[in-house]
């Protein structure tokens, strides 16, 4: 197959990708990329489920968001924060991808707030150095 071809076939695969943005984004214990999709922000973390628990915990502390409800097995969690503005949630979910990486999931407000939302995600990283 040409050279044409291909680039013609990769164009037609990432299409539908269109609208998916990943942000590149340093700092120990990140995978290094966000992906903004349907007013989530996800970014995994090269630690252990239990480890991101306690620094998304942490992360609301700091950023004076109060934990309304949390749960959290070995491989799954979910937090809800209340934030200040409109009396709306700010919704944390992880999954345990391996021994030693966890996805995280924030959306911040019904139709999510890319802004609060990276804004966790750097609280969040900061507490896991």
């Amino acid at each position: 197959m040409g050279v044409k071809k291909k680039l013609a076939l990769l164009a037609l695969v990432m299409a539908p990708l269109y609208g998916c943005v990943a942000l590149v984004a340093g700092g120990a214990g990140a995978a290094g990329a966000y992906m903004w999709t349907h007013g989530n922000l996800t970014r995994n973390y090269h630690q252990p489920m239990e480890t991101t628990w306690e620094g998304a915990l942490h992360a609301l502390s700091v950023l004076n968001l109060p934990v309304i409800e949390q749960e959290h097995d070995k491989f799954n969690g979910r937090i809800k924060a209340k934030m200040a503005v409109k009396n709306d949630q700010l919704i944390i979910i992880m999954e345990r991808w391996t021994d030693n990486e966890t996805k995280v999931t924030v959306r911040a407000g019904p139709l999510g707030n890319r802004g609060i939302s990276e804004r966790v995600h750097e609280e969040i990283a900061r507490a896991l150095k």
